[in-house]
């Protein structure tokens, strides 16, 4: 089942460690999946890319974050809808004292 929502702007964190990402609104989220990092697969107009999306606590922040970092995909598209699935869960969320440890295990989590 894919889900379709708008690109919202983040904070670009990711895009400063090498990983941007497309951020959207959680919504109701989740109410269908936990916490974590998942496979995932997105679609942005005609074309399909893996992904690595992350549901969970922002780390600098209240609330919650969903965002999809999107294998070989680069360009800023705010405002423009695309759809998502989750394909299978990775790991939990976890805290990292710094953005290079995070980094390293994006790196990992993408190869899986």
């Amino acid at each position: 089942m894919y889900i379709r929502r708008k690109v919202q702007k983040g904070t670009g964190t990711g895009r400063k460690i090498g990983f941007p990402t497309l951020n959207f609104n959680v919504g109701r989220f989740g109410e269908q999946f936990d916490e974590g990092v998942y496979d995932s697969e997105v679609k942005i107009g005609k074309s399909v890319y893996k992904g690595s999306l992350y549901f969970g606590p922002r780390l600098t922040q209240r609330g919650k974050v969903l965002e999809v970092y999107v294998i070989g995909f680069n360009k800023r598209i705010y405002g423009e809808f695309v759809s998502f699935r989750v394909l299978k869960k990775i790991r939990k969320p976890k805290a990292f004292t710094d953005l290079e440890k995070l980094k390293k295990q994006i790196e990992k989590d993408i190869i899986i």
